[in-house]
């Protein structure tokens, strides 16, 4: 029996679960490709603003459209985006955050539309605020966008 053979076999019963004695019993199974990339994004106004203007999902929905659209026309805004998660729903809030889901291989066309977009939102009483996006973080998995590690793992060390 080759190499390989063998390496086939023990795979092979691993996947099974039949166990001999030069094979663990446990393995460990590593995803390295998602289908979709999660963004994590803010809303910036120029100048800042107290109290923030209504911007609904919608509204949030057309100005990533919009944005795509600007940056690469047509192609661009046929590009598919989920809004998982928009704080504009919520009446009291001090800064608009969503979390988008886009296509893997979209990923970097729509991260390049949302960093240079800047648009003009009027805000009502006859005046108008500059707009761009921030993106805050990024994962392939959206349990990465749960909570910074960096800032996490400093918590614990100063506690």
């Amino acid at each position: 029996m080759t190499s390989t053979n063998k390496s086939q076999s023990t795979f092979l019963n691993q996947m099974e679960g039949k166990t001999s004695s030069t094979t663990p019993k446990y393995a460990r199974y590593t995803i390295t490709t998602s289908e979709w990339h999660y963004l994590k994004i803010k809303i910036n106004f120029d100048p800042p603003t107290d109290p923030l203007p209504n911007i609904t999902s919608l509204a949030f929905r057309s100005l990533i459209s919009r944005s795509l659209s600007e940056a690469f026309g047509v192609i661009g805004s046929g590009i598919h985006v989920d809004i998982l998660y928009w704080s504009g729903d919520d009446h009291q809030i001090k800064e608009y955050i969503g979390v988008i889901r886009v296509p893997r291989e979209d990923l970097t066309t729509l991260w390049s539309s949302l960093t240079l977009f800047t648009a003009t939102l009027d805000v009502g009483n006859q005046m108008s605020k500059e707009i761009n996006f921030e993106i805050l973080g990024n994962s392939a998995f959206l349990m990465g966008l749960c909570t910074d590690s960096r800032v996490w793992t400093k918590k614990l060390l100063d506690s």
